[in-house]
């Protein structure tokens, strides 16, 4: 009886312990392991992917000062808020090391992220390959000249953890999700127009599964869940870094 009661309280003795080790994992261990992620991904220089780290954790430490920090940096970095380059309007979304990031300030086409619903990344898409085939192509040479080809980190999906695949070099990119909500102070400055109508608008990270992809709505949200790569309905938007001439 005694030794039955002694293997219960051992169990019991354990259970208390497992269950205290399991809380300071959840509550302590794994928020300062991200926080210190975080803090890498900054000093690696991938600014969009420590910004959405730093806002994910919400109240923890000075997570969200660290975001503001961050944003407030990329938009002091704007000497202007929009350019006129290859014959298109953008916006200036960050400027760094003598280079500019450009945003197509409207849509520019209504597209498919992927010719077909199957299951693919920005890596494969046909978006990706019509944006640095076709498109680039068709810009004066002059201005091709000044695109800089640029390392993209393709980041899985923050909220369902979708594998976004490799990262890629590219001339011309669509924003990440993660890029998409540092660049824009609130939901409003995400709002894109074809002409008079408002669109939604691609990102290049994965959605909710591998055969859906990331999205802007029409009212500036981020579309975690994303849109079936084949929809016809979703506007482009195209990025670039480039070198833009002193004035």
């Amino acid at each position: 009886m005694k030794r039955s009661v002694k293997i219960i309280l051992i169990a019991a003795i354990a259970l208390v312990v497992a269950a205290g080790l399991t809380a300071l994992s959840i509550w302590v261990i794994a928020p300062a392991a991200k926080y210190g992620k975080a803090g890498s991904l900054e000093k690696d220089g991938n600014v969009a992917g420590a910004y959405e780290a730093y806002v994910r954790m919400g109240d923890y430490r000075d997570a969200l000062e660290a975001a503001r920090r961050l944003q407030d940096q990329v938009v002091a970095s704007r000497s202007t808020d929009a350019v006129k380059f290859a014959g298109y309007d953008w916006l200036v979304l960050e400027e760094r090391d003598g280079k500019t990031l450009l945003l197509m300030k409207e849509i520019l086409e209504i597209r498919p992220y992927h010719a077909t619903l199957a299951e693919t990344t920005w890596e494969n898409c046909t978006l990706r390959a019509w944006l640095n085939g076709a498109f680039f192509n068709g810009l004066p040479e002059a201005d091709q000249a000044r695109v800089v080809e640029t390392a993209l980190v393709n980041s899985d999906n923050a909220e369902y953890g979708t594998r976004a695949g490799a990262n890629t070099r590219d001339r011309v990119f669509l924003l990440s999700l993660a890029e998409a909500n540092l660049y824009f102070r609130n939901e409003q400055a995400r709002i894109a127009r074809q002409g008079n109508s408002v669109k939604f608008w691609w990102l290049r990270s994965p959605g909710l599964d591998p055969i859906l992809a990331s999205i802007v709505t029409s009212d500036g949200s981020l579309g975690f869940a994303g849109s079936g790569v084949n929809y016809t309905t979703r506007g482009v938007r195209p990025a670039l870094w480039v070198t833009l001439p002193a004035e």
